[in-house]
């Protein structure tokens, strides 16, 4: 596989877009679900798990070295066990493209494309994701670095344009049910955040060095993803109309008036979360093919994980029971598949130290 170089600003920014994206879509409407108005609140408490986490990260890119973490994988581990873990990573990467991709199109099927067949639809975004991931990981970063600015500044138009219709009391009172639903918050918020560890899995394409202020900062920008958003739906729709809510960052877009004239700005969120969906899709396929030619070029393996995303993304499958199985099922299985990931890159770490 031929690398490009790219520099941290690259990383940053593809942590803003890809994990920014999950967090802002798919976290926000299932923490309101499972801790309603004190969602808010979890999303607060979360900075110190955030905080430690992301140190951790830092931590083992420091003891990595810029070393690709495959090399290390199979320097450290016996191979037919390295194998194994890369071909669990390759079905990771892969399910969160498919999530991804699958949420994207019954959002777009929902809001804008009633009339066009699902197949059209997931063809096209498939083979733009496609064309980018052949490109390689430095085109990727690069239009994520161009569609960034707008995007973050459509976001700054709907929070402040929509200050009118916010309600800072819907905001209060907090653990009217108790505590527990504020600590079950922590599931999702935490699996969210926490994939920021794949970026272990991009180092040896850098450049330069990543700033652990910078890593930091970028968590800031994450945690703001989601509260900014959730406290958003809160005040303007209120907890109970912003639970029942699928899409619940989209809905105050509908609420955005420009003047007396203007009442219909809801098309420019089509740009951000399109943008978002992009590049979290091509960035999993890429990963997942790397990992898959890490060991010798296979010719025709992005194909066939295009071809793969296809076809799972258009077998039919019920919204409801879709998004039952991403808050029953799917974040907190990420959640312990992301700890147990840590532990073993921990474990390496320790492992090619001894070997040093």
């Amino acid at each position: 596989m031929n690398k490009k170089f790219i520099y941290s600003t690259h990383i940053y920014i593809l942590l803003i877009m890809s994990t920014g994206f999950m967090l802002h879509v798919f976290i926000v409407p299932t923490v309101l679900t499972s801790t309603h108005r004190d969602s808010w609140v979890t999303v607060i408490a979360s900075i110190l798990p955030f905080l430690v986490w992301t140190g951790l990260v830092f931590y083992l890119y420091k003891k990595f070295n810029n070393e690709d973490i495959l090399s290390v994988m199979f320097k450290v581990l016996y191979k037919p066990l390295a194998y194994i873990l890369s071909a669990i990573f390759v079905a990771y990467f892969l399910l969160s493209a498919f999530v991804t991709f699958r949420i994207t199109v019954i959002w777009a099927n929902i809001n804008y494309t009633q009339d066009i067949p699902d197949i059209v639809v997931v063809v096209l975004i498939a083979l733009i994701c496609f064309y980018a991931a052949v490109k390689g990981i430095r085109t990727i970063g690069t239009v994520a670095f161009l569609i960034l600015p707008p995007v973050a500044l459509f976001g700054f138009i709907v929070g402040i344009g929509n200050e009118k219709n916010k309600d800072y009391g819907q905001l209060f009172p907090i653990f009217e049910r108790g505590y527990q639903d504020f600590f079950h918050g922590f599931i999702y918020t935490c699996s969210g955040f926490f994939e920021i560890i794949f970026i272990l899995f991009l180092i040896s394409f850098l450049k330069d060095q990543v700033k652990v202020k910078w890593l930091m900062i970028v968590s800031f920008i994450l945690l703001m993803l989601i509260l900014g958003p959730l406290t958003g739906a809160i005040m303007e729709f209120g907890p109970v109309e912003a639970e029942k809510m699928r899409n619940p960052v989209y809905e105050q877009w509908k609420l955005l008036t420009l003047g007396e004239n203007i009442t219909r700005l809801d098309f420019l969120s089509i740009y951000q979360w399109l943008s978002g969906a992009f590049i979290r899709i091509t960035l999993n396929l890429y990963i997942a093919n790397y990992i898959i030619n890490y060991s010798g070029r296979k010719k025709w393996s992005l194909q066939l994980l295009s071809l793969f995303l296809i076809v799972a993304v258009v077998i039919p499958w019920n919204a409801s029971s879709f998004f039952s199985f991403l808050q029953s099922y799917y974040f907190p299985i990420n959640l312990i598949f992301l700890l147990c990931t840590m532990l073993l890159f921990l474990v390496i770490s320790k492992l090619k130290g001894d070997s040093a």
